[in-house]
């Protein structure tokens, strides 16, 4: 435990000491004696807490109701004429072992073979116990501490401005730092850039079968996976001759084409062609060249693709989407997908079931008001996140944002 002791009548001048809790009074006037100016022996003192006398000088402070970080008053004891202040001088601190002195003290005294190890190791602390000194054994104790302590302490090294090294981390930091003032500014003015747009697809049928399809610009060719085209009926006219493997993100093995197909759209049938993916995780993809050969327009301003100037069909919603499009994690395949999808909404729906887990522990402490940590966690971060961003930006609200922004953008993975 802690207590700050002060000399009556000088309350600026404050000793803090590290003690026991089971230290004696008595002891306690000892150590406050080699400890301070005071210029106050141990036998001429009285303690005082709480503006209550302390008498019993056998009482442990535990026993004394001193508790940690009180503040305990010593003063000369009074004669019969009146009493005269005592002027404090500056204190003088020393590092105390927590242990009780006293009680080492007494332990070396008694046992003649460790005292005989200390007078081969340290004749000086051997000859204050032989002489029963109890303030030259503490004496001598609390300079090899500080010696012990003074020897470790190692020196830090100078750093070199010039050493290149040092340049180019402060070239990363001021760097960082204006990518970080440029984020910032982007989610204050626009932050919509930091949320992602779900994907466009089109309700369509091949062979009478249903199929939402995928609808890809950036995408050199048409393309359909082998299951769905096992579900559609149309396996058994794939030109096997058309082998080959699909580069992108990726690489997928192309198990031959389809030379022709009819896609319906809105009851209007267009002709396609289309490659036969071994494994895709999305059923169809309309590629640049079935845009191309009719036309198409992706109008966003109406959320609809225009093909041929004569149907319109519109985008599917969110909700209408095939699992793996859907950037929400509200269905058991979405654990696997990856949490930093989308920034803005709820990270404890997007980490499925394991969240549902750790809801149950309790919200762990932190030493930043609630309301910081609201703030960011209404945004979609779990609490823990907030805290440990809050704790890197020195309780920078803003900053602490940007930062689980900037780690949280990625583009939607689509499974294979």
């Amino acid at each position: 435990m802690h207590i700050s002791i002060a000399n009556f009548g000088d309350s600026d001048d404050l000793l803090t000491i590290e003690i026991p809790s089971d230290l004696t009074l008595k002891d306690l006037k000892v150590i406050i004696a080699s400890e301070t100016d005071f210029g106050i022996e141990a036998v001429q003192m009285n303690l005082y807490h709480d503006g209550r006398l302390l008498r019993d000088e056998n009482q442990t402070l535990e026993q004394a109701n001193v508790k940690d970080y009180d503040v305990v008053t010593c003063q000369r004891k009074l004669l019969n004429e009146n009493r005269n202040e005592q002027e404090a001088a500056t204190s003088r601190r020393f590092q105390m072992d927590p242990n009780n002195p006293q009680h080492l003290f007494e332990q070396l005294r008694s046992n003649p073979t460790v005292l005989q190890e200390f007078r081969q190791n340290d004749p000086q602390l051997a000859d204050a116990i032989e002489r029963n000194d109890i303030m030259a054994f503490m004496q001598c104790l609390m300079s090899r501490m500080a010696l012990r302590q003074s020897g470790t302490t190692e020196r830090q090294p100078e750093v070199d401005l010039l050493d290149p090294e040092i340049q180019r981390r402060i070239e990363q930091r001021i760097n960082m730092e204006n990518v970080m003032d440029n984020m910032e500014h982007a989610y204050e003015h626009a932050p919509e850039f930091f949320g992602n747009v779900v994907m466009l697809y089109i309700n369509c049928k091949i062979n009478g079968h249903s199929v939402k399809a995928f609808v890809d610009s950036g995408a050199q060719m048409t393309i359909m996976s082998k299951a769905c085209a096992e579900r559609c009926g149309i396996m058994r006219l794939i030109d096997t001759r058309f082998q080959g493997i699909a580069k992108g993100v990726g690489t997928q093995k192309i198990l031959g084409r389809i030379h022709l197909a009819q896609l319906e759209v809105e009851k209007q049938f267009f002709a396609t062609s289309l490659s036969v993916l071994e494994e895709q995780s999305i059923d169809m993809l309309i590629g640049l060249d079935m845009l191309r050969r009719h036309r198409c327009v992706i109008d966003l301003d109406k959320n609809v693709l225009r093909i041929e100037n004569s149907v319109e069909t519109s985008f599917l919603p969110e909700s209408e989407l095939p699992l793996h499009a859907r950037l929400t994690g509200n269905t058991p395949g979405s654990a696997d997908l990856d949490r930093t999808e989308n920034p803005l909404q709820s990270t404890a729906v997007a980490s499925g079931n394991s969240n549902n887990q750790s809801s149950r522990r309790l919200d762990p402490p932190s030493p930043f008001p609630e309301r910081l940590i609201n703030e960011i966690t209404k945004k979609g971060f779990t609490r823990e996140q907030a805290i440990e961003e809050l704790k890197s930006t020195n309780g920078n609200v803003m900053k602490a944002l940007v930062s689980l922004m900037a780690k949280s953008l990625g583009k939607p993975k689509r499974q294979n």
